[in-house]
């Protein structure tokens, strides 16, 4: 399990699903990607005009996964921070937190 799996469980579990809830793998199926997504709107927003056109033209390429990722850690100096700011957002958001 990645780090991301481990916040969805621990997500999910503050959100008072049980862990043998029946649907408990589907919804962290489907907050998974709705995590991923978010994530990487925040990355995106963070990327100056320029870069958001080379990041496209790149995307237009047809990637793979560890091409997107290696633009991202060239381009993108403080994606660590943005990803961490992503979390705690969403976080807050699914939980219906104000920051």
């Amino acid at each position: 399990m990645g780090p991301l799996d481990e916040f969805v469980a621990r997500l999910l579990t503050e959100r008072g699903v049980a862990p043998d809830h029946p649907l408990r793998g589907e919804l962290a199926e489907e907050l998974s990607e709705r995590l991923e997504d978010f994530i990487n709107r925040r990355v995106i927003d963070a990327m100056d005009g320029p870069t958001v056109e080379r990041f496209t033209a790149l995307l237009d390429t047809g990637p793979d996964a560890p091409a997107v990722q290696a633009f991202i850690e060239r381009n993108v100096p403080n994606r660590q921070r943005v990803a961490a700011s992503a979390l705690t957002e969403f976080r807050n958001l699914y939980l219906g937190r104000t920051a």
